[in-house]
């Protein structure tokens, strides 16, 4: 007899993969258009001994992107160097929103299309009146340069000084020696010391300045000029 003919157990199939996610498309959080990048923009405003750190996040578009950054850059240029800490923040700043410039000017321009309008960019940051802002750290160095060069605190013997206001207020500060006000010149410096006998020991001492700022204590022993 031939054994009846049967058909094959059914081999199972494994189960289909689960999808993954849908590829999401970046669009600039501004108006919606694309392309967009991740980034985010900074600006800095210092307040002498406070200071504030202002943050935009994007995604941003080529056009919304740019318009902030220089929006941002501009203020800071002007706003952000008030501060001894901020004067060490502010170029740090300038220069991350630099580089993220950089960024968005690789982007092509915003599709048509999007739900909103990109921005308009505006003037770059150096055709901005705001862009004066980066003469600020050379005018604060340069107030503080002249503090310093004019303080009798920092004369050395040879310095000429002005000295006026009266014996127990006095108002001494270093000057040319060619400058009509400079009466004097410094003949002798001693330090740790407000005793202004010890001015005796140099020759042509016909004044003496002290003075004591906490624990320092100073004495200027001042000759004629001329």
């Amino acid at each position: 007899m031939t054994a009846p003919f049967t058909n094959p157990p059914p081999v199972p199939q494994a189960p289909p993969a689960p999808a993954g996610p849908a590829a999401t498309t970046l669009t600039c959080r501004f108006c919606g258009s694309v392309p967009a990048i991740k980034a985010s923009l900074h600006g800095h405003q210092g307040f002498i001994i406070f200071m504030r750190v202002l943050t935009q996040h994007g995604p941003f578009c080529r056009s919304c992107g740019i318009a902030v950054c220089r929006d941002m850059s501009a203020k800071t240029l002007w706003q952000g160097w008030w501060g001894f800490l901020s004067m060490i923040i502010t170029p740090l700043v300038l220069l991350g929103n630099l580089i993220t410039r950089v960024r968005l000017g690789r982007l092509g321009e915003p599709v048509p299309g999007a739900p909103g309008t990109p921005a308009v960019p505006g003037k770059p940051v150096f055709k901005r009146a705001a862009a004066l802002g980066l003469l600020a750290p050379v005018v604060i160095a340069s107030a503080i340069a002249w503090g310093i060069s004019s303080d009798p605190a920092y004369a050395e013997v040879g310095d000429c000084v002005s000295a006026t206001g009266t014996s127990t207020d006095p108002d001494v500060s270093v000057v040319d020696c060619g400058d009509a006000s400079a009466g004097y010149v410094v003949i002798g410096k001693v330090e740790d010391t407000t005793d202004d006998g010890q001015c005796e020991r140099f020759a042509g001492a016909v004044a003496s300045y002290t003075e004591q700022r906490e624990s320092r204590k100073l004495l200027l022993c001042l000759g004629e000029n001329g």
